[in-house]
């Protein structure tokens, strides 16, 4: 049991370190070296427990989408709107993209390796795929307007998570970065929702910043 536990301890460090060194040098440029050692680690136990660096990644991408799940069932948990939910995931993910070493790595992953297909877990459609479905709950609970079609919903929610995103890779103050997402809600809402009136979605910023299991 003791050998277990060392062992998944190990493996804790190596997929922390991994998110830490490929979040600040970027998945290209960080090597295998710098992630044991940041680790405290051996090269050997590192590819006893990861045989390559895309599979290190993968780890950190798969990290990456328990912050986004643990996200989203926290937020629904505290509204009842499924697009309050989305509004609110947008200005979570604004936090994220600073301060949350999985989802600044796991933006790098997807920018930097080279796939002839994304993965399931690389950023962009993890993030976007799991706002999809929320507009589709919300279709299902009548708050978007009939005339609204699903692909104008996904390119209104798309606009905005790719601008935050966007935004903080333009090193854009998180205070600036959550007015625009802010602003941009005050348009695109007015095109979505249906059945709810205006101020019953708040476009600003969620009292709980970060969910307190993530933080």
């Amino acid at each position: 049991m003791a050998k277990q536990e060392r062992s998944e301890r190990t493996m804790e460090r190596l997929v922390v370190a991994a998110a830490e060194q490929f979040g600040a040098q970027g998945f290209a440029r960080a090597s295998l070296a710098d992630v044991s050692n940041s680790a405290g680690v051996t090269k050997g136990a590192l590819f006893f427990h990861f045989s390559s660096k895309d599979q290190l990644a993968d780890a950190v991408l798969a990290r990456g989408q328990d912050v986004l799940e643990t996200t989203v069932e926290e937020l629904r948990d505290l509204e009842p709107a499924f697009l309050q939910v989305v509004v609110d995931a947008t200005h979570i993910l604004n936090r994220l993209l600073r301060d949350n070493s999985f989802i600044k790595a796991s933006v790098r992953i997807t920018r930097e390796r080279t796939h002839d297909n994304p993965v399931s877990l690389d950023f962009y459609p993890l993030w976007l795929g799991r706002l999809w479905k929320l507009l589709d709950d919300a279709r299902r609970n009548g708050e978007l307007g009939p005339s609204v079609t699903d692909a104008s919903a996904r390119t209104l929610v798309t606009a905005v998570v790719s601008g935050a995103e966007a935004l903080t890779w333009m090193r854009v103050s998180r205070e600036e970065t959550g007015q625009w997402v802010s602003h941009l809600w005050e348009l695109v809402l007015p095109l979505l929702r249906f059945g709810i009136s205006e101020g019953q979605i708040r476009t600003t910023a969620p009292a709980v910043q970060v969910p307190k299991s993530i933080r």
